[in-house]
């Protein structure tokens, strides 16, 4: 790769892991956006990140310490700021840009009527800015948007990767497989997808939109000391299944079982999430193609991970009971799951680990800094029932202001003021 790539929301549990990643295997700049919003979001409902992460200043020198490399460069951009993504597009001219800068959970999303705005607003207009910044000053670049494998829900036949062929009273048309986001954090995805779509057809531009499953794990081979540490998420709203079930162990010594457990969803660690995206980095889609990847290692029901955890956590010494809870999400409890997954496999992709040694390498973690959490271990239980969320702002958990002024009259005049005194001159 020639470089440079950009990569929005770089901070993040994916996209620090990924920085470093790219920026050890290659000797371009790694250009690293991001306003932080995550830690903030994250403090928002009382909650910390397990392992302790260093400021961004102290990661680039970590990184810079560790592996004699000074190729890391850190930019505060805001994505949802039409003027702040152009001018970094526009100043480095990205031969490819990994937008990972949204909010990513679906719990938070459902919490009240304000995150449900914030969460619409700040990952739509953050794909829409970055995608017309490319097509003013990087036509030919690469975007890998990160999407969800929640887009599809869980429809009883099997996910195609990319389109599927339809035959309706003797007629067969291709169309997009149909979504069906189960929160409104999902479907702030799809409809990302569909932007793209349909910015490819008018502007030809080049993208791979990444259906990824649940990734889980602390590590990538790049992780070598702790001033490198990524982010780890334990709480309901921002934690994943498998993370959440060892800390469980570890800290509430149970697991807990949403409902039937029998919901079934792709999963891969976070070693085979970074090394999936970077063969996707390596080998872009043709120019003006749009690319649809089903991003998954393997499947499993939530009680068969459980079993795979309690396995690995009897190693410790630890043997948590199984406990079940009324499930706070809204989901189908039992139900077909089947995946197409041809593209990452043509292109070399294999898993890294199996996946009893990442459950292992998480015990580690756990146990390394459970008095982090020691505290805080009520979170660990859901604080969210989706059904119950109608409120404009909940009490629990108000949503931080700072992060709703793009909704103010001020903040909106800001960006588009100048279009509508000219829309009002023009008449």
């Amino acid at each position: 790769m020639k470089g440079p790539i950009i990569i929005f929301g770089a901070d993040g549990y994916i996209g620090w892991p990924l920085s470093i990643h790219l920026g050890v295997k290659y000797d371009i700049p790694i250009i690293m956006a991001d306003n932080f919003s995550t830690r903030t979001l994250v403090k928002s409902v009382k909650s910390d990140s397990l392992t302790p992460i260093k400021s961004m200043s102290e990661r680039i020198a970590a990184y810079k310490e560790t592996f004699g490399k000074d190729n890391l460069i850190f930019e505060p951009v805001d994505a949802r700021d039409p003027e702040q993504v152009d001018q970094l597009i526009s100043k480095y001219k990205p031969e490819a840009v990994v937008h990972l800068a949204q909010q990513r959970s679906a719990p938070f999303s459902m919490i009240d009527q304000e995150h449900v705005l914030y969460t619409e607003i700040n990952n739509v207009i953050s794909n829409i800015n970055i995608m017309f910044s490319l097509i003013r000053h990087s036509p030919g670049a690469h975007l890998l948007k990160m999407g969800s494998m929640g887009e599809y829900g869980t429809p009883n036949i099997e996910i195609t990767e990319g389109n599927i062929e339809i035959e309706h009273k003797g007629r067969k048309t291709n169309v997009i497989f149909p979504r069906f986001g189960q929160s409104f954090y999902h479907l702030t995805k799809i409809f990302d997808t569909y932007n793209l779509l349909l910015t490819n057809k008018l502007h030809g531009i080049k993208a791979t939109d990444v259906m990824q499953g649940v990734v889980y794990g602390t590590k990538v081979d790049e992780i070598v000391n702790e001033s490198l540490e990524t982010r780890f998420d334990f709480d309901s709203n921002w934690g994943t299944v498998i993370n959440k079930y060892v800390v469980q162990a570890v800290i509430l010594n149970e697991l807990l079982i949403y409902g039937k457990g029998k919901q079934t969803r792709g999963f891969l660690s976070l070693y085979d999430s970074i090394n999936a995206l970077t063969l996707l980095l390596e080998n872009p889609p043709k120019e003006g193609e749009y690319r649809v990847v089903n991003q998954l290692d393997e499947i499993y029901n939530t009680l068969e991970l459980a079993d795979k955890v309690l396995e690995i956590a009897n190693e410790f010494g630890i043997k948590p009971k199984v406990k079940r809870i009324d499930n706070p999400r809204v989901e189908a409890e039992e139900h077909f799951y089947s995946v197409e997954h041809k593209i990452l496999p043509s292109l070399g992709f294999s898993r890294k680990k199996d996946i009893k040694d990442v459950i292992r390498e998480i015990f580690e973690t756990v146990i390394q800094y459970k008095n982090r959490v020691k505290d805080l271990k009520e979170l660990i239980y859901p604080t969210v029932k989706w059904r119950d969320s109608t409120s404009i702002r909940s009490n629990l958990f108000p949503m931080p202001e700072e992060y709703m002024k793009v909704l103010s009259k001020n903040e909106i005049m800001k960006y588009f003021g100048p279009i509508i005194e000219e829309r009002i001159g023009e008449n």
